[in-house]
């Protein structure tokens, strides 16, 4: 192994570039913990995609405007393009769960007034479902959500399941897919005051857009994706998770300069004696950044293993269980370590660098 290769200085000092690589180490516990946030978002996911294939769209709230919403309704429903379900006006409301990060996240609901609805429903939305037992009242939920309520086929779900369920409902199916979302059949009346809008070749801001479109000045409320609700309110965790990043970045690259600075200090009639053979400033801070970059390599190759160890772990033996999940990766993850990674590398190698250039042999 030649000696001015990043290797050969870290096999003749085993002890300090272990020293080094830990620190370094301690960079990829943001991954680790935008994971952790991106959980979150992670049961959402598909009711994100349900939600964007069907537009929810209200009656106004004054009467006198109601004929203006029927006259839409029967619109939309002679439109070749569109599948509308008409239902009642009243909403349900999903059970709550403790999420991963250990507070209590709110649920999305879907009403239908028909099991053919649902199942037209499902259809689009590419669910697999045993429609034999349900019925008028049924809940159709996913396995996650039942394991993490402790609930079971057959199962009744009222207010003694959460103080927030109102009426009596059966659970008379489960489906294969992750979302916390509970998918209601409660037949309705005569009267429409709300609309199931889907496509077969339409979904999210094109759908809504071609319904926003046939509205025209007529008044009725088309509600927004489930999606943009759930950006705005979890906004506030990427700035506090981004700006805790850039603050715990800043400590760690002070330390990690300091326990380098101290080893590198001791390095500097080395690199004299480099300098005074022949190697240029710019190869001695190739030479730093190698060392340097070699290090993190290490460090985020045992920091990767330790994750995906952990995660699999605590995913086994604890949250799926459990009925929740921990991702392997996530982007707001591999962001968020990026950020830290460069924060603290970028600026060690650079002042090792540019220090060590300076090294003159002739001063010793």
């Amino acid at each position: 192994m030649r000696p001015f290769s990043a290797m050969y200085y870290i096999k003749e000092n085993k002890r300090k570039s272990i020293i080094i690589i830990f620190m370094l180490f301690l960079t990829t516990f943001i991954f680790l913990a935008g994971n952790y946030i991106d959980s979150v978002y992670y049961f959402w996911n598909s009711y994100n995609e349900y939600s964007d294939k069907l537009c929810v769209v209200d009656a106004p709230a004054s009467a006198e405007d109601y004929n203006d919403f029927m006259e839409f309704y029967n619109e939309l429903k002679n439109d070749d393009k569109l599948i509308v379900q008409p239902r009642t006006g009243w909403g349900h409301r999903g059970l709550p769960w403790k999420c991963t990060m250990g507070f209590e996240m709110g649920t999305a609901s879907m009403v239908f007034s028909s099991v053919d609805d649902m199942k037209q429903a499902f259809d689009q939305f590419g669910i697999e479902c045993d429609y034999t037992d349900i019925k008028d009242y049924s809940v159709v939920m996913s396995e996650t959500f039942a394991k993490h309520y402790g609930l079971k086929k057959g199962d009744v779900i009222d207010s003694s399941t959460d103080k927030i369920i109102e009426g009596r409902y059966t659970l008379d199916a489960l489906i294969d897919d992750e979302s916390f979302v509970l998918f209601y059949v409660i037949p309705g009346d005569d009267a429409v005051y709300r609309l199931n809008v889907m496509s077969p070749d339409m979904s999210g801001n094109e759908l809504r857009d071609y319904i926003a479109d046939s509205l025209g000045d007529r008044k009725a409320q088309i509600n927004e994706p489930m999606r943009n609700e759930i950006e705005r309110q979890f906004e506030p965790f990427f700035y506090i998770f981004f700006s805790g990043i850039i603050i715990l970045s800043i400590v760690l690259s002070i330390v990690v300069n300091s326990v380098i600075t101290g080893q590198y200090i001791r390095r500097v009639y080395e690199f004299g004696v480099y300098r005074a053979i022949g190697i240029t400033k710019k190869g001695i801070l190739k030479k730093c950044a190698s060392e340097i970059s070699m290090m993190n390599l290490l460090a985020v190759l045992f920091g990767a293993a330790v994750i995906v160890i952990f995660t699999f772990l605590i995913n086994e033996l604890y949250y799926i269980p459990d009925g929740k999940y921990l991702p392997y990766f996530s982007k707001i993850g591999l962001y968020g370590f990026l950020l830290s990674n460069i924060l603290v590398v970028i600026p060690t190698i650079i002042s090792k660098g540019r220090g060590m250039a300076k090294a003159d042999v002739t001063e010793f």
